[in-house]
């Protein structure tokens, strides 16, 4: 009894993973290697693939029960939009979920090899095969693939703006830029650091960041840097929320291996590049998805099975 009792009394004292976060249970269905897009939301509404488990799950914010939505592959990237949440599998089939129904109601083969991640931008879907250097557009009304625009080695993320959408090359380094009304795209220039990654569109300006990456501020018509913010060892991903800059940032250890754990989260002041830092971790925290949440951000740890909400 005196064991148990001391057993419990270290498992109330053990530190929450992320101070100052509001955790939430979701899914833990990361598998060996690490989706960067799991997280969507859409009004109160979170939606979580799961990779390994071979669902998307809804579930309404803060602390709603959560809603299973079973996909005959395996998820890797969801989005919601045009009405519709839509997943990535790692076959290349991009299903559209009825949010309301919760039923899948169609279903997109992308023909892509090395199927990676799932954007919303200028009325399309837009996705990535990793093997051939492509990104895909999918139209998705007609839901069918619409284009296959050239880009480069390695396309990790898009931001869109208008008629243009900038894509951001983890293994050329090459910063690409799309003209969506045509699909022509155009390299602009090679992105100093190691593993660019992550993309955000803010104050008039691209951030970059990633594996061995800093934040970088860069010129949107030429990819120029225009300032250089250090913020850790490296960022895992990059988010605009409440006109700020969220970078979860890794170790130097970490980095290293790429892995999505988490050792600080950064808020950064895009007018004036001050760093603040809302929450350091305690525990191990992945990141597998990240996305604005009312004044701060929500993420989904799919190694740990949780949501975490950071206020602004």
């Amino acid at each position: 009894m005196k064991l148990a009792l001391a057993a419990l009394a270290l498992f109330v004292a053990a530190p929450a993973p992320l101070p100052g976060a509001k955790a939430t249970r979701s899914c833990a269905g990361a598998g060996p290697y690490w989706p960067t897009q799991t997280l969507a939301l859409s009004g109160g509404t979170a939606w979580v693939a799961c990779k390994e488990e071979s669902r998307v799950v809804r579930m309404r914010l803060p602390s709603g029960p959560l809603r299973p939505v079973r996909l005959a592959g395996s998820p890797i990237a969801v989005v919601a939009g045009f009405g519709a949440v839509w997943a990535l599998d790692t076959g290349g089939v991009v299903s559209r979920i009825d949010p309301r129904t919760f039923r899948v109601t169609g279903r997109i083969a992308t023909g892509s090899a090395a199927p990676y991640n799932l954007w919303v931008g200028d009325g399309s879907l837009w996705s990535v095969d990793d093997q051939r250097g492509d990104v895909v557009r999918i139209d998705p009304a007609r839901r069918k693939v619409i284009a296959r625009i050239p880009v480069g080695d390695g396309a990790a993320d898009l931001v869109f703006r208008g008629k243009r959408a900038w894509v951001v090359n983890h293994r050329d380094r090459g910063l690409v830029v799309i003209d969506t009304a045509t699909n022509q795209p155009r390299r602009l220039v090679t992105i100093p650091g190691e593993v660019p990654e992550r993309i955000a569109l803010l104050a008039g300006s691209l951030w970059v960041t990633g594996r061995g990456t800093d934040l970088l501020r860069l010129d949107p018509e030429t990819g120029a840097v225009q300032a250089t913010i250090e913020i850790g060892a490296g960022g895992i991903d990059v988010v605009a929320a409440a006109g700020s800059l969220w970078v979860p940032a890794r170790n130097a250890v970490v980095d290293q291996t790429g892995f999505p754990t988490m050792a600080a989260l950064r808020r950064v002041d895009p007018a004036t590049g001050k760093v603040t830092t809302p929450s350091r971790t305690s525990r191990r925290v992945d990141v597998h998805g990240l996305v604005p949440y009312r004044s701060g951000v929500l993420f989904a740890d799919n190694t740990g099975g949780r949501l975490y909400a950071v206020p602004g």
